[in-house]
C-alpha cells in the first residue's frame, strides 16, 4: 500500500488529518519554474530563424497576404482579424414590452376562446 492510498478513505477522498493534499504553503507555487517546452516557445523559435535575410515569420505573413490578394476568403479573413481585429456582430432588437400573464380563469382568456 502506498502513502497516497493510506492517506485516503474508502471513497477516494482524504482522510481527515491528511497532509498530502496540502504540501504548499499559501502563495507559494507548485511548479515555480514554470512549464517547460511549451508549444508558443518552441514555435517563436522556429518562425524567428532568419532564411536569406527574412525570418520565417515574415515570410509566413507574405504567403497569407499573397493568398487573401488571390482571393483565398480564409486567408483575407485571417489578414483581417489579424490588423482590424474581430468584428463584433451585434442583434439590434425592438423594444422589449413586458410579457401578460393569463390564468386558466382569466376573462380575457375566455372571450379568445369564444371568438
Amino acid at each position: 500500500m502506498n502513502k497516497q492510498s493510506e492517506n485516503r478513505r474508502a471513497d477516494g477522498k482524504f482522510a481527515k488529518g491528511n497532509t498530502l493534499g496540502k504540501r504548499w504553503k499559501k502563495g507559494e507555487s507548485g511548479n515555480p519554474n514554470g512549464r517547460r517546452g511549451a508549444a508558443r516557445d518552441i514555435l517563436n523559435k522556429i518562425l524567428d530563424t532568419e532564411v536569406d535575410d527574412v525570418t520565417k515569420r515574415e515570410k509566413l505573413m507574405n504567403r497569407l497576404v499573397m493568398m487573401a490578394s488571390h482571393g483565398n476568403l480564409n486567408a483575407i479573413k485571417e489578414v483581417l482579424d489579424r490588423t482590424e481585429g474581430k468584428s463584433t456582430e451585434y442583434v439590434v432588437t425592438e423594444e422589449i414590452k413586458p410579457i401578460k400573464v393569463l390564468h386558466f380563469d382569466d376573462p380575457i382568456l375566455d372571450e379568445e376562446e369564444g371568438a
